[in-house]
């Protein structure tokens, strides 16, 4: 699965976490906690929607929204960016290596 692939996904999870609200345009740029409403607690939301569409289980420590090292919410692409690095080890674990 390629980057975009993951940013597809990422944005149709966002999408239905956001559920009954209008959803404005979601870029890389947006930040899902400021820019769409959500809070920590749709974090969990997010991770168990990504864990279902992309067949991986995220880790349960991780909030996809909040970046812990830098104490901060993650934007769009960020979350894009922390899914596909957790894929690529497991993708070359399923592939033998490759």
């Amino acid at each position: 699965m390629d980057r975009n692939e993951v940013r597809v996904y990422v944005i149709q999870s966002l999408r239905e976490v956001l559920a009954d609200r209008e959803v404005p345009l979601i870029e890389e740029s947006t930040d899902p906690m400021r820019g769409l409403g959500l809070d920590s607690e749709d974090g969990v939301d997010l991770a168990c929607t990504l864990s279902d569409k992309l067949n991986f289980d995220i880790p349960h420590k991780i909030n996809p929204l909040i970046d812990d090292e830098k104490k901060r919410p993650r934007r769009v692409g960020e979350i894009v960016d922390l899914v596909y690095e957790w894929l690529e080890p497991n993708k070359e674990g399923n592939n033998g290596g490759h």
